[in-house]
């Protein structure tokens, strides 16, 4: 179809000059044969004059159909969602198509006469002469990010590709608006780098933050920052309270926050404070403010809570130029403001370092200590101080490590806490006094009741009267002969410890309040709460002798445990004065090295038990 138009007025103007002469030389009476010789030149012309109208024809066509495909691809062009742009080699536009004019806020027309450098910031145009026309060159093409200067003046991000068209100084731009890609990474990077909850900067944050420090050689000081009591709020007042009381205090923290101190959250109620440049003195201070500021009365839901914060410091480069090492070391000193009371502060030092490492070392081998059969209970025997008679006796855990030796219980037992080992270690001793009990009764001794010393976190663990209830079934063992030692610190989680507490009572087993004076104990607790014994703490009773307030305060004790009805128990009585005053204040019973240390069993057998019959 193609090939007939092309050749369509050359074969019929041929054809028509074919025809007429033919005409004439039939037509003629007199045969002619230089009309004969002029046919080919004839046809010959014929063929010319349609060759040219057939050329012409074909060209007007050529220019209609890419005529037509130009409108096509400007309305294509027009309808792209990127903006699309050619500039010729002075740089001016040639073609813009809508969406060029849309996103720069100008007329189509107005473009044509605006050069490129008009669309861009300056720091842009520099980079695009610096570095980007010169891959464009050199490969034809290039992609990069830059920033769009409107026609108002406003910038925006954007994404160009720039590409040469061949055998030509003109280059086809595209621009894509990329406003909201860089709004989705910010948030994406916002989110990786701030707390979800409180939104403060997070570790990784912090990590970048003290790489930067450390690449510019800035001093810094960082103070880690610990709630104390936070898990018992979060756990008697619930998530909810807890979640908030933790941004009220990232509020707090943030108070302090400015160019020269920043503030974080590393999770839980874990936060830290780093401080640029400035003296141990002013540093003090902020730890000491902070401080105050966190034990004021925090108001939710109706609820007045108090929390405290124990801090721990570490500087950079004073202490190590390692920032992972330092976020450590104030970690190490928040650990032992703890154990110093908390709601302190603690500096880092050698010392604690040394300290940390035993710790590391004392957790690593008491994961194994129970499988190696390290653990073993002594007994120390209480008695009536009236008649001197036996009256009980309390479990004690010993650990014998052949790395460390014998290990101190209140070395490991903190430790045993923190790690959660505690409920392992809690359980295997429960059970090893009660499989000692069912020795004795086996061997005929009379019945002795046997106080344990349980954690808070054992009263915690859901299972742990299933467990109690399971044991005294197992050796068959009467509740009654079972006492359970607990320390104030249990007491103050009343809401969880409360319904496990009556579950034992309802078994038989017996409660005791231990270090009775030392913590926060009052009144209506006692009242309250199903206690059996009380014991006096071993330091009233140390210095019992020559000192009139902890007299004072022993004999008020003797009176509350006897208004209450309750067992008292003086501990620590190491000399014989400690036992006439105490017989004078009509307190029942005692225990100390006076009349024996904690032993073996074996050797409690021999000395003190006696035979049922006896």
């Amino acid at each position: 179809m193609g090939i007939s138009k092309r050749f369509k007025w050359r074969i019929l103007i041929t054809s028509i000059a074919l025809l007429l002469n033919l005409i004439v030389l039939v037509i003629q009476e007199n045969f002619s044969w230089w009309r004969l010789a002029t046919l080919p030149v004839n046809l010959f012309l014929g063929w010319v004059v349609g060759l040219q109208i057939d050329k012409y024809l074909h060209s007007k066509r050529e220019l209609d159909s890419t005529k037509s495909v130009l409108v096509d691809y400007t309305y294509a062009l027009d309808s792209s969602v990127d903006a699309i742009g050619i500039t010729n080699e002075e740089g001016n536009h040639e073609f813009v198509n809508e969406e060029l004019a849309r996103l720069y806020g100008y007329q189509k027309d107005e473009l044509l006469t605006i050069h490129w450098e008009k669309l861009f910031t300056q720091e842009s145009i520099d980079y695009f002469h610096e570095n980007f026309f010169s891959e464009v060159k050199k490969n034809g093409y290039d992609r990069s990010e830059a920033t769009g200067l409107k026609s108002d003046g406003s910038t925006f991000p954007l994404e160009i590709t720039m590409s040469l068209l061949n055998e030509t100084q003109k280059t086809l731009v595209i621009i894509r608006d990329i406003t909201k890609k860089k709004q989705y990474e910010a948030m994406v990077k916002y989110k990786a780098e701030h707390n979800e909850l409180t939104h403060l900067p997070n570790r990784r944050k912090l990590n970048q933050d003290l790489e930067i420090f450390k690449e510019q050689s800035l001093e810094s000081s960082l103070l880690f920052i610990d709630l104390d009591r936070f898990k018992i709020t979060n756990d008697t007042m619930g998530r909810e309270v807890g979640d908030k009381l933790l941004i009220e205090v990232a509020e707090r923290l943030n108070f302090f926050s400015n160019r020269m101190i920043k503030t974080y959250h590393l999770g839980g109620d874990e936060f830290v404070v780093l401080i640029l440049k400035e003296n141990m003195d002013f540093v003090k201070n902020i730890a000491m403010d902070i401080g105050e500021y966190i034990k004021e009365p925090f108001y939710l839901k109706g609820n007045e809570i108090f929390v405290t914060a124990s801090i721990g410091i570490s500087g950079s480069p004073e202490h190590t130029d390692d920032m992972n090492e330092l976020i450590t070391m104030a970690d190490t000193a928040m650990y032992y403001a703890k154990l110093d009371g908390k709601n302190t502060y603690k500096f880092f030092n050698n010392e604690l370092k040394e300290q940390r490492e035993r710790r590391t070392l004392i957790e690593i081998e008491l994961r194994r200590a129970i499988r190696n059969e390290e653990l073993y209970v002594v007994y120390q025997p209480k008695f009536d101080l009236h008649n001197s008679k036996l009256a009980g006796i309390e479990a004690l855990i010993r650990w014998d490590n052949p790395v460390l030796g014998m290990v101190s219980p209140m070395e490991f037992i903190p430790v045993a806490e923190d790690t959660g080992l505690i409920n392992e270690i809690g359980n295997w001793i429960i059970n090893d006094v009660l499989y000692q009990m069912r020795r004795w009764q086996d061997k005929g001794y009379s019945p002795v009741k046997v106080s344990v010393n349980v954690s808070q976190r054992q009263f915690r663990d859901n299972n742990f009267v299933p467990f109690i209830e399971s044991c005294l079934y197992s050796y068959s063992i009467e509740a009654k002969y079972l006492e359970f030692e607990v320390t104030e610190s249990v007491i103050e989680n009343i809401d969880l410890v409360m319904p496990k507490i009556n579950s034992l009572k309802a078994l038989g087993v017996g409660i005791s309040i231990d270090d009775f004076g030392t913590g926060y104990s009052s009144l209506s607790m006692l009242k309250n709460l199903p206690f059996d014994t009380l014991k006096i703490d071993q330091s009233f009773i140390r210095d019992l002798i020559g000192n009139s307030q902890d007299l004072s305060l022993v004999k008020t004790i003797i009176s509350i445990g006897q208004t209450f009805n309750l067992n008292v128990v003086a501990e620590g009585i190491e000399k014989e004065e400690h036992l006439h005053l105490l017989a004078e204040l009509d307190c029942p019973m005692g225990q100390g090295y006076f009349f024996s240390k904690p032993i073996r069993p074996e050797q409690l057998e021999v000395e003190f038990f006696k035979l049922i019959g006896d």
